[in-house]
């Protein structure tokens, strides 16, 4: 779901990478983790529920007033973040400090890539480099999305059917 929310494939404004598509897909997901794994991840589906609905607005590519995409960038930061903290709690209590410091830099680092492209494009830095910008975030979102990848199936993340009846997950 987040390749398709982070990703932009436009033609004629349009989007190609339906980004509510992949909102409902992180909700899915989030909504299964809370209820598999721990309540916790409630919090981040609930701020994908609003930036779901926020991405409505950018389908079509019409133009967003600079408020509503800050927002939706606020949403979608936000969303991982709650996500980084739920899988940072969990390691940490499964003693797993590798997952835990890996998802405490991203989420730190993506903050600081938001605040950098947020004040860029307040001064209006030239082209080179809001491209560079653009390329390190989506940098950070994929490091992100290989981190959930590789610790989809650690015990204390895996959901009950994954998990097996002799594993030991946090509960």
């Amino acid at each position: 779901g987040f390749f398709l929310v982070f990703l932009d494939l436009r033609i004629n404004q349009l989007d190609l990478l339906f980004d509510p598509i992949g909102w409902l897909l992180v909700i899915v997901g989030l909504g299964r983790l809370a209820r598999s794994v721990h309540p916790e991840f409630n919090h981040a589906r609930v701020a994908a529920i609003l930036a779901g609905l926020l991405s409505i607005t950018d389908v079509i590519g019409t133009a967003v007033p600079a408020e509503l995409d800050f927002l939706y960038d606020v949403l979608l930061v936000l969303t991982v973040w709650l996500i980084s903290t739920a899988i940072m709690h969990r390691a940490r209590s499964a003693g797993d400090a590798a997952i835990a410091t890996a998802f405490d830099r991203l989420r730190w680092l993506l903050v600081l890539a938001e605040l950098v492209s947020w004040a860029a494009y307040l001064i209006g830095v030239n082209l080179a480099i809001a491209a560079v910008l653009v390329i390190a975030g989506l940098g950070i979102y994929i490091w992100f999305v290989v981190q959930l990848y590789v610790s989809a199936k650690r015990p204390y993340l895996a959901n009950e059917e994954a998990r097996g009846p002799d594993s030991v997950g946090w509960r």
